[in-house]
């Protein structure tokens, strides 16, 4: 038994201790709570220089709620120095409307980020990036016509690991039935931290 139990921690130690994290980001009608992890520190991966993300996310919105589960692949782009690129799939579930209609649709998912050269004076690092979700009708189902989402974000590193960011995100859900397709809206700040 106590065999078992070390060599799960340690299992769990390594899967942990890849540079993952979680976030949660708010204004004044909206919370979402994110968490990441990736396979930088597995043994299988070490080789490839691309890492593979897991991440979920969970907005309450308006009395409305997005549940986002996805996987995706991500590497630096060659000649672009600080540029990172994303593709995925993501499997998004949702409450719509006041009658609480089910949502489901898996969007494909493209993602890039730009992280800034180190600059004069000790300037902690300073990254943006755009992210972007889209599923036509044949990625949706039962009722769910369609799904869209775009985000764009700003962060700075003040304390190692820790990061304080602020963003803008656009989430259209189409549903059968529903002549507002528009899920959410608005502008966000928060706090991400990784280990």
């Amino acid at each position: 038994m106590f065999k078992k139990t070390v060599m799960a921690t340690l299992l769990a130690s390594s899967i942990l201790s890849a540079e993952s994290g979680g976030s949660i980001n708010i204004n004044d009608k909206d919370v979402e709570v994110e968490a990441i992890l990736d396979s930088r520190n597995l043994a299988a991966f070490q080789t490839s220089s691309t890492l593979f993300l897991a991440d979920a996310n969970l907005l309450s919105s308006d009395n409305q709620k997005l549940l986002g589960l996805g996987l995706s692949a991500n590497n630096k782009v060659e000649g672009l120095i600080g540029v990172e690129m994303s593709f995925g799939v993501k499997f998004i579930w949702a409450e719509v409307g006041a009658d609480k209609n089910n949502f489901t649709s898996i969007p494909l998912m493209a993602k890039i980020r730009y992280t800034l050269p180190p600059l004069m004076f000790n300037i902690p690092p300073v990254g943006v990036e755009a992210k972007g979700l889209y599923s036509p009708g044949s990625l949706s189902f039962g009722n769910a016509e369609g799904y869209s989402e775009f985000r764009f974000s700003g962060d700075i590193e003040m304390i190692e690991n820790v990061k304080i960011y602020a963003g803008y995100r656009n989430i259209h859900t189409k549903y059968n039935g529903l002549s507002r397709d528009l899920f959410n809206t608005g502008f966000y700040a928060g706090l991400k931290a990784t280990y």
